[in-house]
Order: C-alpha cells, then sequence, then structure tokens
C-alpha cells in the first residue's frame, strides 16, 4: 500500500470519529430533554423565536425612462435654436424660435377687428373675441418650449429649416422619472400588487435603492414561450439623478410579497400535527426540558409560519429533524441516526408545504 493510500485512510478514519464524537456530545446535552418528552431522537434543533418574517420574488428588469416628442404647434421657418443634444432642460425652458413675423400680423388684425366689433351683433363680438385668442395663441406657440424636464436625446431641426405640426423637432428623456420594467411569471400574478415594496438592486454601482410596483399591465405577453406579465417599478427616492442610473441599465429586484413586523413565527418544521388535528410545537422549558405547546398559526412564507397565538417572542422552540434530513445525515456521514418515536399522545410531523420563491 502506498504512503499516500494510508494517509488518506487515516484523514478518513479521524473525521469519521470526530463526526461522531459530536453526535455523541449532541445525544448526552439532549439526554435531559430526551427524558422529560419519552422521545428516543438523540438530535434537537433550538430555534429562538422570530418576530419579523417575509417573502419575497426576483426577478431581472431594466431601466427606462419615458420620453416626450415635442411638435410644434404652428408651422414656420427655425429662426433659432437655443439647445443641443445632450442639453438637460426644465420643465417649460425655451428650445427653439419660429420667425412669428405672420403671427403677430394676424394677431394685430384679430385685435383691430375685436375692437372696432362694438357695432356689432353679440354674436358677432364672440366671434371676434375668439379669433383674437387664437392669433394670441399662435403667436405664443411660435416659442418651442419643453413640456417636461429631462435631456434632449434628438434634435431633428437646424435654423432656416420649415417645419408643420406633425414632426418631432426635438426628443426628451425624462432623466427625473426612471422607471424599472420587469416581467412576472403568471404563477406569480396573484402575490402581485400594485403598491408593493421592492428593493432595485445594481450590482456593478454597489447600490441598492428603495422602489414601489406603480403598475400591472391588464394584459400578459409571452417571452421566449412563458406567459409573462409585465409591472413597472418606481423609484422611492426624489433625486434619482444623483446616481449614475441611465435607461437601458439593468438592475435585480426583489419583490416583497409578504411583510410581517413585530410578529411570531418558527419554521415550518418545528410544526407537529396532534391526534385530533391541532399544531402543536415544542418549546424548551426554563430548567431545559420539552413541552408541548398547541398554537394558532397565520400567514406563510417558504420556510416560516407566522404564530398568532401560543408562543412569545422569547421562547425557544426545538426541532425534530425530519425523516429526510435524517436520511441526508446517514448518506453523507454513514451513520446511525435516532429518529424521535411517535406515540399515539405525542403530536406527528407535519409534512413540509410548498411556498413562494423566497423567504426571509
Amino acid at each position: 500500500m502506498k504512503k499516500r493510500t494510508k494517509i488518506t485512510i487515516w484523514t478518513i478514519v479521524i473525521i469519521a470519529i470526530v463526526i461522531i464524537g459530536s453526535f455523541i456530545l449532541l445525544s448526552r446535552n439532549k439526554s435531559k430533554i430526551s427524558s422529560d418528552t419519552g422521545l428516543s431522537s438523540s438530535i434537537y434543533l433550538k430555534y429562538q423565536v422570530k418576530t419579523d418574517i417575509g417573502d419575497s420574488i426576483e426577478v431581472v428588469g431594466t431601466v427606462q425612462a419615458s420620453t416626450k416628442s415635442v411638435m410644434p404647434k404652428v408651422s414656420g421657418e427655425i429662426k433659432e435654436i437655443y439647445v443641443e443634444k445632450g442639453d438637460h432642460v426644465e420643465a417649460g425652458q425655451l428650445l427653439a424660435k419660429i420667425d412669428d413675423l405672420q403671427y403677430q400680423v394676424q394677431y394685430l388684425n384679430a385685435l383691430n377687428d375685436y375692437e372696432s366689433s362694438s357695432n356689432l351683433g353679440e354674436r358677432m363680438k364672440q366671434v371676434k373675441k375668439l379669433q383674437l385668442e387664437l392669433a394670441e395663441k399662435n403667436l405664443e406657440y411660435t416659442d418651442i418650449t419643453a413640456p417636461v424636464s429631462g435631456v434632449i436625446s434628438e434634435v431633428n431641426i437646424t435654423e432656416k429649416d420649415v417645419i408643420g405640426t406633425t414632426a418631432a423637432a426635438f426628443t426628451i428623456v425624462e432623466d427625473n422619472n426612471l422607471k424599472v420594467k420587469v416581467a412576472i411569471d403568471e404563477i406569480d400574478i396573484p402575490l402581485i400588487k400594485e403598491g408593493m415594496e421592492a428593493t432595485i438592486v445594481f450590482d456593478s454601482l454597489n447600490l441598492n435603492l428603495p422602489g414601489r410596483i406603480s403598475w400591472i399591465s391588464p394584459t400578459a405577453t409571452t417571452d421566449m414561450g412563458i406567459v409573462v406579465i409585465p409591472i413597472e417599478i418606481e423609484f422611492e427616492e426624489e433625486d434619482v439623478n444623483q446616481y449614475p442610473i441611465i435607461s437601458g441599465m439593468t438592475a435585480d429586484v426583489e419583490i416583497v410579497t409578504l411583510k410581517l413586523e413585530g410578529t411570531v413565527a418558527v419554521p415550518k418544521d418545528a410544526i407537529q400535527i396532534g391526534p385530533d388535528g391541532s399544531k402543536m410545537v415544542y418549546k424548551m422549558t426554563q430548567e431545559g426540558g420539552m413541552e408541548p405547546v398547541q398554537v394558532q398559526t397565520g400567514r406563510e412564507t417558504d420556510k416560516m409560519v407566522e404564530i398568532t397565538s401560543g408562543l412569545s417572542k422569547e421562547d425557544v422552540v426545538l426541532i425534530i429533524p425530519s425523516s429526510q434530513e435524517a436520511d441526508r445525515l446517514m448518506q453523507q456521514y454513514g451513520l446511525t441516526i435516532s429518529i424521535p418515536s411517535i406515540t399515539p399522545t405525542t403530536p406527528s410531523r407535519v409534512p413540509p408545504t410548498g411556498g413562494g420563491r423566497g423567504g426571509f
């Protein structure tokens, strides 16, 4: 036998001795609990009752910004342009000027007609008044202004161009109105509601920002053969522009579907079902023993269950490993593990149940 083979065998033997010794020590430490309850298991897990639990869904989304096409409201020749592509503008800011000579003439003619209408009937006076208001507005419209705040992404005109009212002169990206668009699997849509909290994570920026669901599409779409529902997540912070976030960036989004604070919760594996169908847990006593306590349960996550009565936040519950977990330990370490013997008067285990996509 080679020296390396001998070393390997001795290493395995030492590891096995350490593992077996650990289980023996754990068995001795729990001997008092076993004698108090009559259960034959040598392995118990202590769990301090939680007071906050929740559930969430994780998806990947893309940052998108609303865009606004700026179309002139009157036609004419472009006299001046005051902004360039990439400029940041505020709502109401002057972007360009249309030659207003003909509109000044139309306004003065309308004003003259209105002032001369004192001898006309009331209906004609009203007509002249409306014509004056229209001429005044058209004169104002020769100033092309920004309808929203944002960044100029396109400038489609040059000076001396003659433009109409059907083509966009500018395109503005509303960088102060960024949102994250994601798609939710149709099986998760019953869990989603507008107003739910979310966390938007940018790994590339090492940045986590709070968000909230602002819109859920009324119709589903198909993405690579999977039916999904588009939704939008808005940022909770007002000044998102302080961060280097731009449209098109990828973000991980965790949507909080359940959030319980100040409640009592335990792992689902701690719940036992009694012969009469009641739910029970094993609570550690002050003396280090174990006593069964009947409980009432509330909402659940993937791994946790809310306890509405029967436990307090100071309690410690004892969890007996499931048979599946015992099988895993036996296969991994080649050990024989004692599983609790359940008597007719002792609650039986609750089979594990499924839950959401995540939990905490």
